[in-house]
């Protein structure tokens, strides 16, 4: 699964989807460049590594087929890891030379050999679905948008993905077609979506957010409509809680003006169908991680909080849910200020967070024609027991707006994200980063 349903560019990529669906404005988040070549040594670790947990080791877990950015990953009942499209690549405006259609790319890769191979694709370009794997191992994606040359539009269509087949077969349709989902699987085995956007290329309406909310029967294969969210919100993150309950936090209220990310949470009770207040976060943010945890709460870290009118400023505070109370209270903040890392809860409790951004690329005067990245190869973990962060063995390499997914013999792999940010002259268009790496967690 993944950890977190918001990623570095939730905002971005719903900023785009506006702007090219209605005149409407959106502030712009503080983007980070791209290295032309391999990490520069500015970029070693910013944690002091005597503080380091030395024992855990992260391992090469192979080169994918496909570089991807931002992509859909989950571990599915073969063991292996099915990756689908490369949103974060793709969502971009075609100045940064690449395609604003999505993509229908599939692949899927073995942890333990590092072999990764084609595998069916998706019927039909898509930008932003969601991916859930399911509790029999099957893979289920819905929703996500049509891009621009076909002309952005919603899809209401969902697919489930046989690992034992490779193949894709079809199954319901969402009452209302979305993109930029909240998603997650409750404890007996349904998806729950919340929130999105919906857009209508033969509509002459703008875009609108959506507030509904709507549950795939895994036994009848159909989705059926149930509680409407308090607040309407767009690229929201959701974690299904330790009591079956399942947490919303973040998302964008309104495509119009500031504030852009929503600060309010929210909870959904299976038991009775419907969405109810879970307090407001200190510090609204977006590209944050949001992973929950075995005692009943959940942690939020980093991301980009508003800078005035027109831009973000990475975080480097965290927040935990209290599920008794439905509150929020600060948390230990991270050594430095980071939006875009993977984060996953481990076997032990612990959650594992790694790479993201740090800061903006810089030109280096020493060295012209060159730049110094801002993206970090750093890894903390997080105790829930005392409540603190502490450095961990980083990353091989930096990069940000990766998946990470934990599999069966307790380590994470983390697949996809860019490895640079786009130049300082030309900011946004990333490079997609071709490996995924494995972390094993010391003793």
């Amino acid at each position: 699964m993944r950890p977190s349903l918001s990623r570095f560019t939730t905002t971005i990529v719903v900023a785009l989807l506006a702007a090219a669906c209605t005149s409407s404005t959106s502030p712009a988040p503080v983007t980070t460049p791209r290295p032309s070549g391999p990490p520069s040594s500015a970029q070693a670790s910013a944690v002091p590594s005597e503080t380091a947990d030395q024992a855990a080791v992260w391992l090469p877990a192979g080169d994918l087929v496909e570089p991807r950015n931002a992509t859909n990953a989950v571990v599915v009942g073969t063991g292996q890891v099915l990756v689908v499209g490369s949103d974060y690549q793709t969502s971009w405006l075609s100045a940064c030379g690449a395609s604003t259609d999505g993509s229908d790319s599939v692949e899927i890769g073995d942890p333990a050999t590092g072999i990764w191979e084609k595998t069916t694709g998706l019927s039909s370009l898509r930008d932003d679905p969601a991916l859930v794997v399911l509790p029999d191992g099957r893979a289920l994606l819905t929703g996500g948008a049509a891009g621009e040359n076909v002309g952005w539009s919603a899809f209401s269509s969902t697919y489930i993905f046989d690992p034992t087949t490779g193949l894709w077969s079809r199954s319901g349709l969402l009452n209302t077609a979305r993109t930029a989902v909240a998603a997650t699987v409750l404890a007996d085995g349904r998806v729950l979506v919340a929130g999105g956007m919906f857009m209508d290329r033969t509509s002459p309406d703008p875009p609108r957010l959506l507030e509904t909310s709507e549950l795939w029967d895994p036994g009848s294969g159909t989705w059926t409509r149930t509680g409407a969210l308090v607040e309407t919100r767009v690229g929201a993150s959701a974690v299904t809680l330790a009591d079956g309950r399942v947490l919303i936090v973040g998302g964008a209220a309104s495509l119009e003006g500031a504030p852009f990310e929503q600060g309010s949470a929210e909870v959904y009770d299976p038991t009775t169908g419907r969405w109810s207040p879970a307090g407001t976060l200190a510090t609204a943010r977006s590209g944050f991680v949001l992973v929950a945890l075995r005692d009943g709460g959940a942690i939020i870290a980093g991301g980009f909080g508003e800078l005035g009118p027109t831009g973000y400023a990475r975080l480097s505070t965290t927040e935990r849910f209290d599920p008794v109370s439905n509150t929020w209270s600060a948390a230990d903040d991270l050594p430095f200020p980071v939006a875009g890392a993977a984060a996953i809860r481990l076997p032990d409790g612990r959650v594992l967070l790694a790479g993201g951004s740090v800061r903006q690329a810089e030109f280096n005067d020493a060295d012209p024609g060159t730049y110094i990245s801002g993206l970090t190869a750093d890894a903390m973990l997080f105790d829930p027991e005392t409540g603190r962060w502490t450095a961990t063995t980083p990353m091989p390499s930096p990069r940000a707006g990766a998946s990470a997914v934990l599999l069966a013999d307790g380590s994470a792999i983390f697949v996809g994200g860019s490895a640079s940010e786009g130049e300082p002259s030309t900011p946004g268009c990333p490079d997609a980063h071709p490996q995924a790496v494995r972390y094993v967690p010391g003793s």
